[in-house]
């Protein structure tokens, strides 16, 4: 593809990516489930419980996941996924900006046609923050023929690059106003929106993390992670 094509997409991309609707983001999938061919990135990373949504040969995935040795992220099932406040103090060296847990997403798009796709993450530990608040990955995603070529990784909000203004070839990163403290209890979500050539919205996944105060937490989250099991199980 020509360069000046790839820029005048991108321009077309980015405007779009500016313009989304006043309205907070509430879980939203196909299914809820096991996305086998995920690896987000790494290796042992859960792929049992993610929020999925397919259009057109497109494949979305988001799910929330404990960081290395922390408490576990327990899940209701439908898209809600619950971890515990508190600062990474299992890296080497710890990393006291970064949360005990961390979002994961997955796209893969095998539709013979690039599409445009936003991710959308939430620095506010506030109830129903409104979608045009959250930071705004953009990328041109590109067709792909096989689905190891997926666009997929496992990141946590207190990683620096997620708060820094950033745009490259097939990218544009505006972060959402404030900063993120692990340490704080509340509600986080997220959201994989997929655009078409025409910037309209066609597809999306999302799912909402609520972060718990540390007092008793780690036993809500072991009892959801069952119930979670449980109705994955009667699923399929």
């Amino acid at each position: 593809m020509k360069t000046s094509v790839i820029r005048s997409l991108l321009a077309t991309a980015f405007a779009g990516a500016l313009t989304l609707s006043a309205a907070p983001i509430t879980p939203t999938f196909s299914t809820f489930g096991p996305l086998a061919e995920a690896t987000f990135g790494g290796s042992g990373i859960p792929n049992h419980a993610v929020a999925i949504t397919t259009y057109s040969n497109v494949t979305l995935g988001l799910t929330a996941h404990q960081r290395y040795f922390n408490p576990p992220v327990g899940n209701n099932g439908a898209g809600d996924f619950y971890a515990v406040k508190g600062a990474d103090t299992y890296s080497t060296p710890p990393q006291p900006s970064y949360a005990r847990w961390n979002f994961a997403f997955y796209a893969l798009n095998m539709s013979g046609s690039h599409m445009y796709l936003d991710l959308l993450y939430d620095f506010d530990p506030g109830a129903g923050t409104d979608q045009s608040a959250h930071g705004r990955l953009s990328v041109l995603l590109p067709t792909v023929s096989k689905a190891e070529y997926a666009w997929q990784d496992s990141w946590n909000l207190g990683m620096a690059f997620l708060s820094m203004p950033t745009s490259g070839p097939g990218f544009l990163l505006i972060p959402p106003s404030g900063s993120f403290n692990p340490n704080i209890p509340g509600e986080y979500t997220f959201a994989l929106v997929l655009r078409d050539k025409n910037n309209a919205e066609v597809a999306r996944t999302a799912i909402r993390v609520n972060v718990l105060p540390d007092s008793g937490a780690t036993a809500i989250l072991l009892a959801l992670s069952v119930a979670g099991l449980a109705g994955l199980r009667r699923r399929h």
